[in-house]
């Protein structure tokens, strides 16, 4: 006979198993399904042969979240012209060919169990190509245009600095540089920068011919 103590143990474990299963039945474990692409920038220039950009694919889902994409599995790359524009599954485009200006369609697809999701952009490919789009560049640690060494742990810190263009975040698809060696940066290192010593530095976000910059000085 079971004691009163060990019905209970029982009891406990069948509740716990019965809402395991009811909740996997709802709603609760349900993953959110994606809705929509967005690439940036939306509309890149390539004016020389051999020119490339970095484009950014941002998922949205249907509970408002977001996720950069770009590389993820079930995501496809593709171009209306590969003889004008490639681009790499990682949405790298090039240009391998400039006869005249001309636009190349750049297409996103992420395809899962809930279906296949697309987003477009379209390339400027010629000489003549502009882009009238500015860049803002801040400095996510900064006081103003100024930051401490002290204060971020000294020499060899990483600091984040942000490019935003039409009200998007782009620093993961901008060409970033410094004019000093008060603080370092990766060209394709999406904005992390690092503090090398005091002085003032420049910091440029290009992206498809815009840029913008912010200059910063560094404090003991």
């Amino acid at each position: 006979m079971l004691n009163t103590k060990q019905k209970f143990k029982i009891l406990g474990a069948l509740g716990v198993l019965f809402f395991l299963a009811f909740s996997a039945s709802c709603d609760w474990f349900v993953n959110a399904t994606l809705s929509s692409i967005t690439i940036t920038p939306t509309s890149p220039s390539l004016t020389t042969v051999g020119q490339t950009q970095q484009l950014t694919a941002t998922g949205t889902f249907n509970d408002g979240s977001t996720q950069n994409i770009t590389a993820s599995s079930g995501t496809a790359w593709s171009s209306s012209d590969a003889s004008a524009v490639t681009v790499t599954n990682q949405g790298l485009i090039k240009a391998v060919s400039i006869t005249a200006t001309s636009s190349v369609t750049i297409t996103v697809t992420n395809t899962s169990s809930t279906g296949a999701v697309s987003g477009t952009a379209t390339v400027c490919v010629g000489s003549t190509c502009t882009t009238t789009s500015t860049v803002s560049v801040s400095c996510d640690q900064c006081s103003g245009n100024t930051v401490s060494l002290s204060a971020n742990g000294g020499a060899g810190t990483e600091i984040q600095f942000t490019a935003t263009q039409n009200g998007t975040d782009v620093s993961s698809s901008a060409t970033w540089s410094s004019n000093s060696a008060a603080i370092s940066i990766s060209s394709t290192g999406g904005g992390i920068a690092t503090l090398e010593t005091t002085g003032t530095a420049t910091i440029t976000a290009n992206v498809s011919g815009a840029t913008g910059s912010v200059t910063v000085i560094v404090d003991p």
